[in-house]
């Protein structure tokens, strides 16, 4: 074992263990007792409540390796009462392998055509996805109105993650539940035949474990294609702006990105978008 892995897996120790310290036999619903040596809860309690082996939980206290399923750690945030920065802080002592970003070939990007044609579609908001909703390519007029979404820096520029992590997205669609909610099931479709897929593995175990909105939306297992409908966005530097939003599959090489479109459903929002794209 690596000297950073020993490291790792001691802090997860120390981590569960803190946190067990935390609770009183009343979250769980047991009968306070005044035996308890030790503040907080037993390891077998915890263990029970997370529906695993004592034994099991001990080796995670323990710091040793335990490759925990992502089932396992789910329950046992719940057992600790975990809030979502908790869980995702468990999730990346417990399971380092998942980091989604580290696994993304950047290489993958689209044809120069493809790219030409996003340029060309200005004044109209366009972007490129990729096959794990990484945006790959965005014109000008997309970034002034949604932000830098092909900056990998913060969000792995993975429009999905930014859609439920940033909190000026929210702000920005005025139907965020509604757009949240379709763009979930668009990619429970769209990743349908990629379960074995370790970047979508990793991408879908950090929304769960970051996002609690995701995760509700997501078991909730609803399907969907990309409909083409009309989007309403606030803007800070213009106010409302209404879109007619479509995607589009191109053919031949780069038939494994989606190209999406925003255009100006109203002479308002043609006159605001004038009025940004020459802030």
């Amino acid at each position: 074992m690596l000297d950073r892995d020993k490291v790792r897996l001691t802090e997860l120790g120390r981590f569960l263990k803190r946190r067990r310290a935390m609770l009183a036999p009343e979250n769980l619903g047991l009968a306070p007792t005044r035996r308890r040596r030790t503040p907080g809860l037993r390891r077998e309690e915890i263990a029970d409540a997370a529906g695993i082996s004592a034994a099991w939980y001990v080796r995670l206290e323990q710091g040793r390796d335990v490759r925990a399923s992502l089932h396992a750690l789910d329950r046992i945030g719940k057992a600790l009462r975990l809030n979502a920065p908790e869980q995702a802080y468990l999730l990346e002592l417990a399971r380092p392998d998942l980091d989604w970003k580290s696994k993304v070939r950047s290489h993958e990007i689209p044809s120069p055509t493809l790219l030409a044609m996003v340029s060309g579609l200005m004044p109209h908001p366009a972007y490129v996805l990729n096959k794990h909703w990484q945006v790959k390519a965005c014109n000008h007029a997309a970034r002034l109105l949604l932000g830098d979404l092909d900056d990998e820096a913060e969000w792995g520029a993975n429009l999905v993650v930014r859609l439920f992590q940033d909190e000026r997205m929210r702000e920005r669609f005025v139907d965020w539940p509604l757009v949240a909610r379709s763009m979930v099931a668009q990619m429970r479709l769209s990743t349908a035949a990629m379960a074995s897929d370790p970047i979508v593995e990793a991408l879908l175990a950090q929304l769960c474990a970051t996002s609690p909105e995701f995760k509700r939306l997501w078991e909730a297992a609803e399907i969907s294609e990309t409909p083409t409908w009309r989007k309403t966005l606030a803007h800070p530097l213009v106010g409302h702006l209404n879109f007619d939003f479509a995607a589009f599959s191109p053919p031949g090489p780069d038939a494994a990105f989606t190209l999406a479109i925003h255009t100006a459903s109203d002479e308002t929002t043609r006159t605001r978008l004038t009025e940004l794209l020459r802030s």
